[in-house]
This record gives structure tokens, C-alpha cells and sequence, in this order.
């Protein structure tokens, strides 16, 4: 299993509301939003609960966002949502604070664990409004106070924009991702908050498992490094070791895998024996390794990686998972996930089908974003791009007049297209999701690439290593394509579009970590150097 169906949550609003002078007796207005949850539907939210009955001055939000302007940004949300609330207190009542306030004050001092380094704005205010004391949390059930009331209020949509993945909004060429990213709508949050009392019971109807289990080997690794402050000793393999084998890097080896949780004890003799085999298969399959059992300098250099860096890459991953665009909770969709080199095939939330990737190589990157299956293309042509044909076809017919139809190709209105068959480029079959990237999945003559640990060889579009079984996943629904007339038209040598009538959407990701069906942490190369990147630009927007 790569990602759970039940993807984060879409939101759109544009509603600027002017400050007023509010009746508290004032009937509360019904808010729209598309705040996507479990089952997949819209929600019509309001503020159904009792209000606090506590009224304040509309001019006071503008005073607060004058005097802390680290919250002027959520100007507008502000009065959308106290407008809403006929301008009562949603924090407190009448005897003080309420227990999500408490809830609240608890995840701020909580970020770390969270997953979430982000920098609390106006800190030592709120510790003082709050008479907060990290060690006891709010230790005051304070009285009602405008100032106390706004700061929460401000915290929460703070909160809300780091958690849900909002702080690198407008750094999409920065990160190369261009996956639609969640627009949020904090004051329906909030409201919807108010009524659930803890915050990730919110959470928990728009995050996704994989996001909440990377969260957990956060927790993890960070007692990992508690627990071993010192750089662990590096583990050096002269030549491969194999099952029967003796070595003095045995107990070392035992002991990192039994750390990471691969292997029940870290105590042990020197002999490679049938349990560190069993041990030594499930992590090199966490890392993406062929499982034939060999200790190998590749397999000492991951387990050589500190734990802090193992750290660093967890939270980079958790963060671009609050980017995931919201997928229906019903209903089929495609994910590649780059750096794992794997295609994933979910129905109703569950990971049904994968195959092996061929992506691009790190000079012609395949790009990050998504969009909708529209045909399957059998027996395809393969329209060559400008610049193969500048930089390879071009200088191939310079040498080689044949070059063409050596190639199973010819000219095309001015263009180079290659004729369908088996030596054509594109296989026996494509797959299109118009895009403007120009980016497809389709089969491949070569398939001995599959084979390979690392599939980093393509000029951007995706190979498929089972193309025929895709092809009928995707068409298993339309009686006109058996898998007998697929096969046919495969094999026919002459291209034939077939509408993919359900929508089925595709994205393409990039994940270096993410935890498996087993449960286990995967960890995988970051063959486009992103990693750091990213790591470098949420530290700066703590």
C-alpha cells in the first residue's frame, strides 16, 4: 500500500467581509464548503453549538491585526468567521476558557512531535496572556478578554496553515511540484473544530494514513537519536556477505537492524544465520534493494546514513504530504511515486495493483502533477518530440540516410513519427492524460530496464513494466474490450483510441520515505536532489 484514498480536503472561498457593529440576538448565517470528509461529500457547516453568549466590538479586529501583524494575513477570516458568530467569543464562556482551548495551547507545544516545525508567533505574549508554563500548560481558567479571545483565534489559523501544507503556497517553481494544492478555508476549520473539541479529530476526515504513519516513525527516530546521541560506528563491507558466511561485522549489522526494528534482538554471534537473513531481506525491500539476501556496501552505506539525516528526510516527506491534492474517497486513481519507481492502482481506498516505473532521468525530469485518464491508445504512434529530433534523429540521419525507416519511422507533416509495432518506442500501448507537459505512461521495447534497482533512464514520460494488465485494469469495465480484443488491437499495427469512460485521475509524486503494507519505513534514493531543497525552505519559513 502506497497512499490512502482519503487524501487531505479541497476548499475554496472569497467572501471580504467590511467590520459592523453586530446584533448579538443577530440569526448566525449558513457557511458552503467543500471541506472533503472520509466518505467523500461536502459538508454544510455552521455555528450549530450554543454561542458563549459573550459579544465584543467588531472594531477590535482590526486593533488586534494592527498591534500583532503576524496575524494581518487572516484579516478577512477573522470577520468572516466572528461575523458568522454574531461576534461572540468562541474560546471562552462565561466561567473562562473552554477544553478546546486547552487543546489548542497543548498541539502549539506540541509541533515538534507533530511534525511541524513552525515558530509560534507572538510566543512570549501568549505564554503571559495565557500564564502558560511549558511544562504544565494554561494553568489560568481565565475570564473572557478580547485580546485572548483574537490571539487563539490567530494561533489556530496559524496552526492550520503550517499543518495543512500552506506556508510554501507560491513556491511551486522552487519545488517542482505542480500537483493542485489545497486552498483553505481556516475559518470553516476553526468552526468545525469548535464543535469536535480537538483538533485532529478534524484532521483525522481530511489527512491521509500515510501522512499519520510517517508522523509515527517521526516520533520513532527522534527516541533513536535520544537514545544513541553519538554517531553511530559506521558499518564497513570489505566484500558481500551471504547467508553461511562468518564476519566481524555480523554483530554490528545485528545491532542496527534490531535498532530500526528489523530484527527482534541485536545479540549475536558473528555467523550470517536463516533470522538475519529474514532480516536482512525486509530492509534492503524498505529500501528499495533487490531481497536476494546479500550484505552489500550499498545496503552498509543506507544503514551508514545518521539517524538525524533519516530525521531531516521524514519531515520533508511529511510536509510535501500535506500538499496532496484530495482524491474521492470512491472510485479508482493511478499514483507513480517517482523515487520508489512503482505505479499504484487503488479502488475505493485500497492499494489493489502495482507495477514497476520507468521514470525520467535526472536530466529530463518526469514532473510532479496530475490530471484525468481520457484514452488508451493501442497500436500508438510515437510522435517524436522537437528536441529528440534536434538533438538525436537529426544527427542520426546525418550519418545513416536509412535512418528512418531503419527506425520504423517517417515524416509526418514536417514532423517524425514512428510507425506502431513492436520496436516502437512507445510499445504496444499508451495511456494519456492530456497535460501540458506532454507527459504520458505508456509500454516499452526495453524491457530489461525493469530489472534494474534504479529505473531513472527515460527522456520524462512514464514506462509501465506491466502495460497489458494496466490496460485491462482500466478497461475491465467496458464489455467492447475484452482482454482478448485488447490483445488484438495491441498487436494489430494499427493505432486505435479507446475512451476511458469513469474518470480516473492520475498523479504523479515524489516520496523519498513512506511506510509499506507491512508497516515497515521505506526509504528511497532522491534521484532528483529535491530533498534538501525542500527541508531548506520549511526550516526558513519556521
Amino acid at each position: 500500500m502506497f497512499l490512502s484514498r482519503s487524501f487531505l480536503f479541497k476548499v475554496f472561498f472569497s467572501l471580504v467581509l467590511a467590520s459592523c457593529q453586530v446584533d448579538p440576538d443577530k440569526k448566525v448565517t449558513d457557511l458552503q464548503t467543500d471541506l472533503a470528509m472520509d466518505d467523500g461529500d461536502s459538508t454544510l457547516l455552521h455555528a450549530s453549538h450554543a454561542l458563549s453568549g459573550v459579544v465584543f466590538d467588531s472594531s477590535e479586529i482590526d486593533r488586534f491585526v494592527s498591534e500583532f501583524p503576524d496575524f494581518r494575513e487572516y484579516s478577512s477570516d477573522y470577520k468572516l468567521f466572528y461575523r458568522n458568530r454574531s461576534f461572540n467569543y468562541a474560546w471562552f464562556q462565561q466561567e473562562g476558557l473552554i477544553e478546546t482551548a486547552h487543546v489548542l495551547l497543548a498541539h502549539l507545544q506540541e509541533t515538534d512531535s507533530l511534525g511541524l516545525p513552525m515558530k509560534i508567533p507572538q510566543r512570549d505574549t501568549l505564554h503571559k496572556l495565557f500564564h502558560y508554563d511549558d511544562r504544565e500548560g494554561a494553568i489560568s481558567q481565565l475570564k473572557p478578554d478580547i485580546t485572548s479571545e483574537l490571539m487563539l483565534t490567530g494561533q489556530f489559523f496559524h496552526y492550520v496553515k503550517v499543518k495543512y501544507g500552506q506556508r510554501l503556497s507560491g513556491s511551486q517553481e522552487k519545488i517542482d511540484w505542480f500537483l493542485p494544492r489545497k486552498k483553505m478555508n481556516y475559518e470553516q476549520l476553526l468552526e468545525q473544530t469548535l464543535q469536535g473539541n480537538d483538533i485532529d479529530k478534524v484532521a483525522s476526515g481530511v489527512m491521509n494514513r500515510q501522512f499519520n504513519a510517517l508522523r509515527q516513525q517521526l516520533k520513532r527516530f527522534r527516541e533513536i537519536e535520544k537514545n544513541h546521541p553519538e554517531e553511530l560506528p559506521a558499518i564497513s563491507i570489505s566484500k558481500t556477505i551471504k547467508p553461511g558466511d562468518s564476519s566481524s561485522v555480523i554483530p554490528e549489522l545485528r545491532k542496527r537492524l534490531h535498532m530500526y526494528g528489523f530484527l527482534s534482538t541485536g545479540t549475536g554471534d558473528s555467523r550470517y544465520d536463516n533470522d538475519l537473513a529474514k532480516a536482512v531481506n525486509r530492509y534492503r525491500k524498505s529500501m528499495g534493494m533487490k531481497q536476494d539476501s546479500l550484505v552489500t556496501g550499498e545496503m552498509a552505506a543506507s544503514l551508514n546514513v545518521p539517524v538525524r539525516k533519516r530525521i531531516e528526510t521524514l519531515l520533508t516527506n511529511i510536509e510535501r504530504f500535506r500538499w496532496m491534492p484530495k482524491i474521492p474517497a470512491e472510485g479508482e486513481f493511478i499514483f507513480v511515486n517517482i523515487p520508489e519507481y512503482r505505479l499504484h492502482y487503488f479502488e475505493n481506498g485500497k492499494d489493489v495493483w502495482d507495477c514497476n516505473v520507468v521514470v525520467g532521468k535526472p536530466m529530463t525530469k518526469t514532473v510532479i502533477f496530475s490530471g484525468d485518464m481520457k484514452n488508451v491508445v493501442l497500436s500508438p504512434y510515437w510522435y517524436v518530440p522537437p528536441s529528440i529530433i534536434n538533438k538525436e534523429i537529426k544527427p542520426g540521419m546525418a550519418r545513416n540516410p536509412n535512418y528512418l525507416a531503419a527506425h520504423n519511422m517517417e515524416w509526418n507533416g514536417g514532423n517524425v513519427r514512428q510507425k506502431p509495432g513492436t520496436s516502437n518506442s512507445l510499445g504496444l500501448v499508451k495511456f494519456i492524460f492530456p497535460n501540458s507537459n506532454n507527459i504520458y505512461l505508456h509500454d516499452t521495447p526495453s524491457k530489461s530496464l525493469f530489472k534494474e534497482d534504479n529505473r531513472a533512464f527515460s527522456h520524462g514520460c512514464v514506462r509501465v513494466g506491466e502495460p497489458r494488465a494496466l490496460a485491462i485494469r482500466i478497461l475491465k469495465d467496458d464489455p467492447a474490450w475484452t482482454p482478448g480484443k485488447i490483445d488484438a488491437a495491441m498487436n494489430s499495427g494499427v493505432e486505435k483510441f479507446v475512451p476511458v469512460k469513469k474518470k480516473l485521475p492520475v498523479v504523479i509524486g515524489y516520496f523519498t520515505a513512506f511506510v509499506d503494507a507491512d508497516g515497515d519505513l521505506n526509504f528511497r534514493k532522491d534521484i532528483y536532489g529535491r530533498d534538501e531543497r525542500l527541508y531548506n525552505l520549511v526550516a526558513e519559513k519556521r
